[in-house]
């Protein structure tokens, strides 16, 4: 039809919607014909919406549905059929039950064309109000039960959505469940190795203590005697355990922090080799261990950190040491292999299960116990891991068993052969002479024993326990060197740094100041540069670190 009707056909996209409505729309171009079919139809209790037109009847059904269309087919301009025809057109209108009305006898063909229009039924004028009435009752009931279904239909769908819902949340409320009691497992079973931690940790701790407090007894029984090697070699050699314990645990503390930093410059493997060795030697000799060192020679340099690779190789060579019998033979190679350099250290002891070699990496994982049953704490090994992969190497262990030994191989990646020639010269300066050094530390046993340390060399030592003093004795004795605990109580050690500097500016005398601090990172050491220091030692410090100290030998770099 033309393009002012007041309807539009829907857009074919998308699935079809079918709409029923309560009300009925009677369309007729007879005004008398309308009045009628209303009074006809008024006890069905349905509101009746009469329209003149085809073209009013459509706009009609833009506002609301219906449950029934009676339709006059004889109407000037758009007859009945072309409404119709209009009507069905539209998607949620295709069901919508249409009676046409007409004066036309059933043979005529327009009949026939209004059945294939979508007529639901015929009537022929003069209508019989009974038979109207009867007729738009079947339809409206009909529409009735279409509409009870749809709602019933509306309602399972709300019903299937909530169960559907119910069963989502049954599902998460099983998964949060299975989750929790999943992390509870895992809480009781860090909790349990945290237990086990500690109790390892504080054998660990008393097996070295025991001795230590054995031998200081033995010593108080006759103070004037000499103190045998035996028992000067077992305070040392406990001494050092406690140290390499206290240190790992730092050490593993300071990477779950994310706070442990390398100092990287070339590094010869063969001076990180010897070092590790010297650093072990005692333990090996203790022991009766034949360590044979391969490749002393090796040219292999890498980048790194000397301290920290030394700790590795150190490492390596204890767990080495631990799990040897006596008289047991360690073999530590360094060397160049397929563009990188290696570390290896080989012995021939208790060796690594099968079950325990993937995992022997892994923090606190230590089953390979003595006979004693004192094993340790886990740390060596998943220490050498991390700080290897912080250089960007890996290292792997190798075991055909139990009693057949164990090996473990670092790899690295090398440095070309100018940078190894423009590596520093390590070996220690020789000592000069006697120096008069200043000593402030407000732990009275610990500066005591360090005064006592420089003494026996040769210093002359003032012993001061806080920061005032500290400065005071400096700019009253100007000694070579000062030796400042950081942590001291009132004024730290920083600003006892700062404070000699600037009161010595431009007085042509500059004491060497050293900080000695519990505070071992590489941020503390440029806390204490910048503080005035020219020197930072990590306690504990050995001897040799605080002598090599008092010399600028860089003790610690």
């Amino acid at each position: 039809m033309g393009s002012d009707l007041p309807y539009e056909l829907d857009d074919d996209t998308g699935p079809p919607s079918v709409s029923y409505g309560r009300d009925i729309l009677v369309v007729d171009d007879n005004q008398s014909n309308l009045v009628a079919i209303e009074a006809a139809l008024q006890s069905l209790g349905r509101k009746l919406v009469l329209a003149s037109s085809g073209v009013e009847a459509l706009g009609c059904l833009l506002e609301q549905d219906f449950a029934l269309i009676i339709l006059d087919v004889a109407m000037p301009g758009m007859d009945g059929f072309e409404t119709a025809k209009l009507v069905r057109s539209r998607d949620k209108n295709r069901s919508t039950p249409i009676i046409f009305v007409t004066g036309l006898s059933w043979q005529d063909d327009a009949v026939i064309r209004g059945y294939e229009l979508g007529a639901f039924d015929f009537l022929m004028k003069p209508i019989r109000p009974e038979v109207l009435r009867a007729k738009a009752s079947v339809f409206v009931q009909l529409q009735e039960r279409t509409i009870e279904l749809q709602e019933k239909a509306d309602e399972l769908r709300r019903a299937q959505a909530r169960n559907h819902e119910r069963e989502l949340q049954a599902l998460s409320k099983r998964f949060e469940n299975d989750s929790l009691e999943y992390q509870m497992k895992q809480l009781a079973e860090i909790d349990r190795r945290k237990d086990e931690f500690l109790a390892i940790l504080s054998h660990e701790l008393r097996n070295p203590l025991q001795p230590l407090q054995t031998a200081v007894e033995v010593l108080d029984h006759d103070p004037d005697a000499p103190v045998p090697p035996r028992i000067r070699g077992i305070i040392h050699r406990q001494v050092h355990h406690i140290t390499r314990l206290v240190d790992d645990l730092l050490d593993i503390a300071r990477l779950n922090a994310g706070k442990l930093e390398l100092r990287r410059e070339v590094v010869r493997l063969c001076a990180v080799v010897d070092e590790a060795v010297e650093s072990t030697r005692k333990l090996a000799e203790a022991r009766t261990h034949n360590v044979v060192v391969v490749g002393a020679d090796a040219p292999a340099a890498v980048h790194g950190d000397s301290t920290r690779l030394v700790q590795v190789v150190s490492n390596l060579l204890s767990n080495a040491i631990k799990y040897t019998p006596p008289n047991g033979k360690i073999t530590v190679e360094c060397g160049m292999r397929d563009g990188y350099g290696f570390i290896r250290v080989t012995d021939n002891g208790k060796g690594i299960t099968a079950k325990l070699l993937p995992r022997v990496f892994d923090m606190f994982v230590d089953e390979r116990t003595e006979p004693s049953g004192a094993g340790g704490l886990g740390l060596g090994l998943g220490l050498v891991k991390r700080l290897v992969e912080m250089h960007g190497g890996s290292v792997h262990a190798f075991s055909e068993g139990t009693g057949k030994g164990a090996s473990f191989e670092i790899r690295l990646a090398l440095v070309d052969a100018p940078a190894v020639a423009r590596t520093r010269n390590q070996t220690k300066l020789p000592p000069k002479g006697p120096l008069r050094a200043v000593v402030c530390d407000d732990a009275p046993d610990l500066r005591e024993l360090i005064a006592d340390l420089l003494r026996l060399h040769g210093h002359v030592v003032t012993e001061v326990s806080d920061g005032p003093a500290a400065i005071e004795a400096v700019l009253r004795e100007k000694p070579d060197v000062a030796l400042i605990d950081i942590g001291l109580p009132e004024m730290d050690g920083y600003t006892v740094s700062r404070e000699i500097r600037s009161r010595l500016a431009g007085a042509g005398v500059r004491p060497r100041l050293i900080a000695m601090t519990g505070y071992g990172q590489a941020s503390d050491r440029a806390a204490a540069f910048e503080a005035g220091f020219d020197e930072h030692i990590t306690k504990p410090a050995t001897a040799d670190t605080i002598l090599r100290a008092l010399h600028g030998t860089d003790p610690e770099g």
